[in-house]
C-alpha cells in the first residue's frame, strides 16, 4: 500500500513538515547524503513522515500549537515562537529550520534505524577476561540518536527530551 505524503499547514490529517521536492531541494545543497540520493521515491516518503513524527515525540517545543483547523494534527505551526533574531514566527506556516531538520532526519533514517534498540540492550555490564565494560541503558535516547546537524538546527525553538541515563559508556581495566 503506497503511503501519502500531506504537508498541509495546520491540516487535520498532516503528517510531515517537508514535502518531498522541499527536501529534495535542501539535500542538493549539501555534501554526504547518499542515503538521501538513492532512496526510493516512497523510502523518502517514509521517512519524511517518520522524521516528522519522530521530532513531534522528541522534542518538546516552545510557545503553543495552532488551531487553524479544528484538529491540527501536528504540533506546528506554533505561536510565540522567535527566530534567532528575535522575530516571531508567522503561525500560519512551518519554518524552513523545521522543514530542514525534518530533511536531515529522513536522511538519516534512510542511513540507519538509529531508533533501534541497542545491540547492548538489557546488559547494565559486561566483563570479558580483563576489561569490564559498563553499558548505557539511554544510548538510544533522542538526545543521542539525534545527530548534531539536527540538534543545531531545533534546539533554538525547542527542548529534546531525554530518558534517565548518563550518556556515558564506561571502560575500565580490572
Amino acid at each position: 500500500m503506497a503511503v501519502t505524503l500531506i504537508a498541509t499547514v495546520g491540516g487535520a490529517s498532516s503528517n510531515s513538515y517537508s514535502t518531498v521536492a522541499e527536501a529534495e531541494t535542501y539535500h542538493d545543497t549539501r555534501l554526504h547524503n547518499d542515503a538521501w540520493n538513492t532512496g526510493s521515491s516512497a523510502d523518502k516518503t517514509i521517512a519524511l513522515i517518520w522524521s516528522t513524527r519522530l521530532l513531534d515525540e522528541w522534542v518538546d517545543w516552545n510557545g503553543s500549537k495552532v488551531e487553524l483547523m479544528e484538529n491540527q494534527a501536528l504540533r506546528w505551526p506554533r505561536y510565540s515562537v522567535t527566530d534567532r533574531d528575535g522575530e516571531d514566527f508567522d503561525s500560519n506556516i512551518i519554518p524552513q529550520f523545521l522543514k530542514d531538520a525534518t530533511a536531515e532526519l529522513a536522511k538519516d533514517l534512510l542511513a540507519e534505524d538509529v531508533t533501534a534498540d541497542a545491540d547492548t540492550k538489557g546488559f547494565s555490564e559486561m566483563k570479558i577476561d580483563v576489561l569490564s565494560f559498563k553499558i548505557d541503558k539511554g544510548d538510544r535516547d533522542a538526545t543521542t540518536v539525534i545527530s548534531d546537524t539536527v540538534k543545531t538546527m531545533v534546539e533554538p525553538y525547542g527542548v529534546i527530551r531525554s530518558r534517565a541515563g548518563s550518556g556515558v559508556v564506561e571502560l575500565m581495566r580490572a
